[in-house]
């Protein structure tokens, strides 16, 4: 099949196209894919290349300018796979062997249990506070937003917010203040 007559075939029925398209060029962007995959990859890091490849030119299908859809997919599945293998080769660097990694002490889990608890424990008492005050402490505290956006999402002005919180804060204290 030709290159134009797979781009009617893709305006005319997407779906037939694309599977046309995909059996037409499979075994070119594969072959394209393995070479540079073959020293950092597996069988199936190939396949996956190979589907995103396929995947990144369906997208652009409707834009790729010039004559050959042959010269596109190959230089897209070349992309791919030396972004794929850069990636893979960051990966091992990052990974240490089962062997390599130390055992935590029975101390280390334990202060990890510990720290746990208290976090599932303070979590519980700004629940306990009631809204608007609780979500306006965990959306501060928890995830860092500034008071003007807490303000507009529990509805209230970013003053009064910023009381509400000081005065939440206050309670929490008092509550806690015999927790450590």
């Amino acid at each position: 099949m030709t290159d134009s007559e797979l781009r009617a075939l893709i305006r005319a029925n997407p779906a037939q196209g694309h599977r046309a398209l995909y059996d037409t060029y499979a075994n070119y962007a594969y072959a394209i894919i393995a070479r540079y995959l073959a020293d950092c990859g597996s069988r199936e890091d190939i396949e996956d290349c190979l589907v995103e490849t396929f995947t990144e030119v369906m997208l652009h299908i409707g834009t790729i300018t010039g004559d050959s859809i042959k010269a596109y997919i190959g230089a897209s599945a070349r992309n791919r796979a030396l972004n794929y293998c850069t990636s893979l080769r960051r990966q091992r660097l990052h990974t240490v062997p089962m062997e390599d990694t130390a055992e935590p002490s029975v101390q280390h889990v334990q202060e990890q249990a510990e720290a746990r608890e208290m976090q599932a424990q303070l979590l519980q008492e700004i629940k306990a506070l009631g809204e608007p005050d609780a979500t306006i402490v965990i959306q501060k505290y928890y995830y860092g937003m500034k008071m003007h956006e807490i303000a507009g999402m529990v509805g209230l002005k970013p003053n009064t917010a910023q009381a509400r919180c000081g005065r939440a804060l206050k309670l929490l204290r008092k509550r806690l203040k015999d927790w450590r």
